[in-house]
């Protein structure tokens, strides 16, 4: 029980940094950016001595950071073009990924029928959205994207999550994530592609919301994610994660009134993504007691 309560914690600061996000005036990539740099430093002061590891260890926790930061950026996207609230359904699908994708990626992790089930359900109320909200497409595309990155990063994350302390690893990840963005936006320079804002300073408003963003979402959130890790399945963690859509569609509804620009489907499609939440841990206690 302690877990699960641990667990919907996380769920819920990971649901506020949408709206943290649409407070922020700056690029996505340019907030990821700042979020993962600063993080990355405050826990290397911490650290300091505990953070010299295994040369591959530390390269596969950067290279797993890379993959979270480039999840951040299409995330932070997906609130920018669309709302809150669609990008915390877009972000729904990754229970239905992880279903398909850890069984393919971990020998050890067997087909589960309900849990792909459960996944297409969620797919199924996304649809519903997806169809009904036209002006949204683009949202709801990039944030499903994201959470595919989401659910590969998470199944990566579980086999590592034993070789360090939780803190460390955060770093390593953080470090990652800002390479990543750093990367992108030097070539985005470059190029022209636009992956910045015309200012990089934060108002003082701002750097209030990125200190919760850092502190509170970032490194306690992901530190007792890491532990979490190695007492609960990946599925299970991202599934509980379906429960972002309701944290962000009742922050955008009070914060930005984001339900004054949804019909009728976004409410359908949303209740069917709650129901299948709140029916996964019920399912799965079943199976386990068949067998």
């Amino acid at each position: 029980m302690r877990d699960f309560l641990k667990l919907h914690l996380v769920v819920v600061l990971w649901g506020f940094t949408a709206v943290l996000g649409n407070l922020i005036d700056l690029s996505a990539a340019q907030v990821v950016f700042i979020r993962s740099s600063l993080a990355a430093l405050i826990l290397a002061v911490m650290l300091r001595r505990f953070l010299i590891i295994d040369r591959r260890l530390a390269m596969a926790l950067i290279g797993n950071g890379m993959l979270l930061g480039a999840h951040w950026v299409l995330f932070f996207l997906a609130v920018k073009i669309s709302t809150v609230s669609i990008c915390m359904v877009g972000m729904a699908t990754v229970s239905f990924w992880t279903a398909v994708l850890e069984p393919m990626m971990i020998a050890k992790q067997r087909w589960q029928g309900v849990n792909l089930i459960l996944g297409l359900v969620v797919v199924g109320g996304v649809y519903l959205i997806y169809r009904g909200e036209t002006q949204f497409h683009a949202g709801i595309v990039v944030a499903s994207l994201s959470a595919l990155l989401a659910c590969v990063f998470s199944i990566f994350n579980g086999g590592l999550s034993g070789h360090a302390g939780e803190r460390v690893i955060v770093m390593y990840e953080m470090a990652g994530s800002a390479i990543f963005c750093a990367l992108a936006l030097g070539l985005s320079e470059y190029f022209g592609w636009g992956l910045a804002s015309d200012r990089w300073f934060p108002t003082l408003w701002e750097w209030g919301w990125i200190a919760i963003l850092v502190l509170a979402c970032t490194i306690y959130a992901y530190q007792v994610y890491v532990e979490l890790l190695k007492r609960l399945s990946v599925f299970t963690i991202n599934f509980a994660n379906n429960l972002e859509p309701v944290y962000g569609i009742l922050l955008g509804s009070l914060l930005f009134r984001d339900h004054q620009r949804m019909g009728a489907s976004f409410f359908a499609g949303t209740a069917i993504i709650v129901v299948a939440v709140i029916a996964q841990p019920w399912l799965e206690r079943r199976q386990r007691q068949r067998r």
